[in-house]
């Protein structure tokens, strides 16, 4: 699909300075945190992913861009059960597969340095965290913050982003990407309560916010140059 986008785009674009990229890279999403439910001790943290990228870049002025992305990224997410502990502890991984739409300003360079092309970036995020097939049925299975039978749900968090990086000219339409951001939204929840309700269910009292530092590299086809 994207080999066709990017063809497509070729043969539209090529008079104007348009870029479209792609990235892979690495997800780091940091959010620690403690906190009790009926009276057991957990914790709660998420382990490094995959990220990939997909975006276009279109220029507004000589130093400024729009730009546009869809990410979608996977992390576990580990659940330390200090209560019904084993040796050291008992820990449960649910997968979370993320999806990122993401605009920004991206603020450049007028002419490549030496072929490379600096760049800050600064915009918004749309976060969608949702629980994998695996996830979801862990939390069925097992349970979830020790409340068996437990319905974890796609959670969506408005956010925002900011980083840099360097376009690296190899020729005159291709060019590498390497790019580094912090992705910062509040803490998701997965459609679970802050607090116990009536039915005694799985509840998350956590709060605060969630930092998702990717870093990642790719290629970028640009026109017009």
């Amino acid at each position: 699909m994207a080999v066709v986008l990017l063809s497509a785009s070729a043969a539209a674009l090529h008079a104007q300075d348009f870029r479209v990229f792609i990235e892979g890279g690495v997800s780091s999403l940091h959010d620690k945190q403690y906190y009790q439910v009926y009276g057991a001790s957990f914790a709660s943290t998420y382990r490094t992913g995959n990220s990939f990228t997909v975006g276009a870049e279109y220029p507004v002025l000589k130093s400024l861009s729009a730009e546009g992305s869809y990410s979608r990224f996977r992390n576990n997410l580990a659940v330390t059960d200090y209560f019904n502990s084993t040796t050291p502890s008992d820990v449960s991984g649910y997968s979370i597969q993320g999806q990122r739409i993401s605009l920004d300003a991206n603020a450049h360079s007028g002419k490549p340095i030496k072929g490379v092309r600096p760049y800050l970036v600064l915009g918004l995020d749309l976060n969608r965290f949702a629980p994998t097939s695996d996830g979801a049925a862990l939390a069925q299975s097992r349970g979830f913050n020790g409340v068996p039978g437990t319905v974890l749900k796609s959670d969506d968090r408005l956010g925002y982003n900011f980083g840099g990086g360097l376009d690296i000219n190899l020729t005159r339409l291709l060019a590498v990407k390497i790019d580094a951001r912090d992705h910062i939204s509040r803490t998701p929840t997965y459609g679970l309560p802050y607090a116990a309700g009536s039915g005694a269910g799985a509840y998350y009292p956590v709060t605060g916010k969630m930092h998702d530092m990717v870093f990642s590299a790719g290629f970028v086809i640009h026109f017009g140059l």
